[in-house]
């Protein structure tokens, strides 16, 4: 009788995920790594905020103009007067709500926007945890720790929420895509609401996001994923449905701005938002989204990795819409436009190396987030500690110096929407003149280049001014003609000008310094110090001038 052989079985191993990552000993360390780094970042980021929150000061005109919106006196004023504005009501919905609870104060307002601010980064959390597992990293690193995303997504306008329900929505979208439960469809759905409620130009990322789910279920052939995804973002369209009217009735106006975007341009101002953080921030960038590219195509469509083909698909398809967005907007373009756009990048790459990070790059990744933080941090320090407007001490001179029967002057009409909040509006009067200063009127500009003369009556006053003996006060720009043949004094507006409100405005300020140079005896430019030497937000470091005498 034979005896039985021993068996020879071996020790049963650790299965490796579906995903390919080693077993979860392995990565436990390196899971701490970058738990331990993104919680020290997430907390220099909030410091950052709260720097800002005790330097940014006074509120800006963009800023003015939300709170006036939102301290209307009705509901209904605010829905007729939202055609001159360029973002859906949402947020003027929060700043209501925090202006009648009493906290109408500037520095009220900035701790509302700091809030919003340290929210985003829960957001970021959020999202990371919900789309890729560990914490988030080079998102903090590349969008969160940039001075002008904190500057911006703190100030008293619609980016700071918009961009966090953007992000928002990219994960909610994911996680239906994973779950396909109609808790996690309607969630979605209404993130995806709530964004474009925010920001209009969210819906290109709706989109964007819509395309990546679709790149995913369609890959696994589940249709009814498919068609359930394309409900979130036909709610979100049909959400903006009601300020259609709006929109359309804007671009009588705001086309007195418009002009012809070249791509250059937009280059140029993209390579400004990135190297807030530091010159060699567009390179790190630049690197990164290529590396996360092809990432993207050898993981995500070679190798059919879900998650990794949602964010390469998000990155492949919502720059290119975005960008001829802007392009077809006819707006210069502004560093701060392009938030929008990096947030959501900066997501979807740490999206990507967290997905396929081996152990030892977890911590490379780690190491390379803190790396960057670092290097950025005296450009981050510098860009939160910006005064944002000097118009409070501009008021606070003109009060101390202005006497009766002096004419005070903003040029251009724009700086009336901050002046107003901080000096009587009763006691001066804009180029060109405007009877609504409360928030940004373009169809008053556009009304006052239709008409004949309308700075005549302003002419005269300069000089009656001047005659009898008082002060023109100019606070803004005052450009002097050029040598040569006097400036054209241009017709009644009929369009077919690109910038047509610079051109008439510039038109208008020739007009008066043109007089001032012929007869006034003296002026010029008034000291107005700023506490500390603080470094004022150029945007709106607004001069002033004194201007006094009369000579035939």
């Amino acid at each position: 009788m034979k005896r039985a052989k021993p068996s020879k079985k071996r020790p049963s191993s650790v299965p490796a995920s579906r995903t390919g990552t080693p077993p979860r000993q392995s990565i436990a360390p390196s899971r701490r790594v970058e738990a331990l780094t993104a919680a020290i970042l997430t907390l220099w980021i909030a410091a950052l905020h709260v720097v800002y929150l005790f330097h940014a000061g006074p509120l800006w005109r963009d800023e003015a103009g939300t709170v006036d919106f939102a301290a209307m006196p009705s509901v209904g004023e605010i829905w007729r007067n939202l055609r001159y504005d360029n973002f859906p009501p949402l947020f003027v919905a929060v700043a209501r709500v925090w202006t009648l609870a009493g906290l109408n104060t500037d520095f009220s307002y900035r701790l509302l926007g700091c809030l919003i601010g340290i929210g985003t980064l829960g957001a970021i959390w959020f999202c990371s945890r919900t789309m890729a597992g560990p914490a988030p990293l080079l998102v903090l690193a590349l969008y969160a720790a940039n001075p002008l995303a904190i500057r911006v997504g703190d100030s008293l306008r619609p980016y700071g929420l918009g961009i966090a329900l953007t992000l928002l929505t990219a994960a909610l979208i994911w996680n239906f895509v994973q779950s396909r439960t109609r808790r996690s469809l309607f969630c979605a759905a209404l993130t995806a609401i709530l964004s474009v409620q925010c920001l209009y130009q969210n819906a290109f990322f709706i989109i964007a996001f819509c395309c990546a789910a679709w790149a995913v279920v369609l890959a696994r052939k589940e249709w009814k994923t498919a068609w359930q995804t394309g409900i979130i973002g036909l709610a979100a369209a049909f959400s903006l449905l009601p300020y259609w009217a709006n929109i359309k009735d804007s671009q009588e106006w705001f086309g007195i701005s418009r002009q012809e975007i070249h791509v250059d341009a937009i280059g140029r101002a993209l390579v400004e938002a990135l190297r807030n953080s530091g010159g060699w921030m567009a390179w790190s960038w630049g690197a990164l989204c290529v590396a996360g590219l092809i990432a993207a195509i050898v993981n995500g469509v070679v190798k059919r990795r879900s998650l990794i083909l949602y964010c390469g698909t998000i990155l492949i398809v919502s720059a290119p819409v975005y960008l001829l967005f802007l392009r077809s907007l006819g707006l210069a373009p502004r560093p701060w436009y392009f938030l929008i756009l990096l947030a959501p990048t900066a997501l979807m790459l740490d999206s990507i190396w967290a997905e396929i990070a081996t152990p030892r790059w977890r911590t490379s990744r780690a190491v390379l987030a803190f790396v960057l933080v670092l290097g950025c941090g005296p450009a981050s320090c510098a860009g939160v500690q910006l005064r944002e407007t000097n118009i409070d001490l501009v008021a606070a001179k003109l009060k101390e110096a202005a006497q009766p029967g002096d004419l005070i002057l903003v040029s251009p009409w724009f700086y009336g929407v901050s002046l107003q909040r901080y000096f009587d509006p009763a006691r001066w009067t804009t180029l060109p003149p405007m009877k609504e200063i409360r928030i940004h009127r373009y169809d008053l500009m556009k009304k006052a280049m239709v008409e004949e003369n309308p700075i005549g009556p302003l002419l005269d006053q300069v000089t009656a001014t001047l005659r009898a003996g008082n002060t023109l006060w100019v606070l803004g720009v005052f450009q002097t003609p050029p040598p040569g043949n006097p400036q054209p004094v241009y017709p009644p507006y009929h369009g077919g000008m690109d910038m047509a409100d610079s051109v008439y405005f510039s038109s208008w300020m020739f007009q008066i310094s043109a007089l001032v140079q012929n007869h006034s005896i003296e002026g010029g430019q008034v000291n107005v110090e700023v506490p500390g030497g603080q470094p004022v937000n150029p945007l709106e470091n607004v001069p002033l001038l004194a201007i006094r005498g009369w000579r035939e």
